[in-house]
């Protein structure tokens, strides 16, 4: 995936074989077609990246649950999940942004996935929840914060405390980066932010995140690749941002 990945930024997707990447990876074409049939379905595979936390908050969206839980648990597993993934999110951006024709799913994707942190968000002041801030706006920020953050992660074998790095700091799972960011992000949302905790205990007791189990996640674990044939057999969720509050209908 990642070799896909820098041969679609140098040379363009449409202009990219299936040739070429099993040349990057040191592969025969038959053993790359194990992986992935056709180049749509590595291109497919990237798109995952937004289409995770999509079907991920198609689930708990219009279920039970404060404005304020849902928000906690859709960043945590977005960051998780962006850790985990094969393909660093910023590369795929960065592609989608300059081959816009090719990406177009890219960004109907990271479109709803906005659309429902905004109506979580709006749920939540109107329930009292969150302080009176722009819903657009702060959708914004909280994704990017995510985005930024599953870079830090990959690379913090770099600034370890024993690198030769003058920026270090200690490793930490995917797990812990994901718990840190949301944690941060839903306290400066918050009314009153001392409920944070709480809200961490009861989204803990739910299971999000099993992919693999935080329990047994170490550092920088790398993610094994995936078969094409699995991404045929699952459909993306395609709801639209419904019912994100308690008793809500957005």
């Amino acid at each position: 995936m990642a070799a896909a990945t820098r041969l679609f930024a140098e040379r363009g997707y449409s202009e990219t074989t299936m040739s070429d990447i099993a040349r990057a990876v040191g592969l025969q074409q038959s053993s790359l077609y194990y992986w992935f049939r056709r180049k749509e379905h590595i291109l497919q595979e990237a798109l995952t990246v937004n289409r995770a936390p999509l079907e991920f908050v198609g689930r708990i969206g219009a279920g039970s649950g404060s404005p304020a839980l849902k928000l906690y648990r859709l960043l945590r597993f977005d960051t998780y999940q962006l850790c985990l993934s094969p393909i660093d999110f910023n590369e795929i951006e960065r592609i989608a942004e300059n081959q816009p024709e090719d990406f177009v799913e890219f960004w109907q994707d990271y479109t709803r996935l906005h659309d429902w942190v905004v109506n979580i968000v709006r749920a939540g002041i109107a329930e009292g929840e969150f302080l009176q801030e722009d819903p657009v706006d702060l959708g914004i920020g909280l994704l990017c914060l995510n985005e930024a953050t599953q870079k830090r992660y990959r690379y913090q074998h770099n600034h370890g405390p024993t690198s030769a790095s003058p920026f270090t700091h200690p490793p930490k799972t995917a797990a812990d980066w994901a718990d840190m960011v949301a944690t941060r992000s839903l306290r400066s949302v918050l009314c009153r932010p001392d409920e944070v905790n709480r809200l961490r205990r009861q989204a803990s007791r739910l299971g999000d995140l099993t992919r693999p189990d935080a329990s047994t996640e170490s550092a920088n674990r790398p993610m094994a690749p995936m078969k094409a044939n699995r991404r045929e057999e699952e459909k993306p969720n395609r709801r639209g941002p419904e019912g994100a509050g308690t008793g809500t209908t957005l």
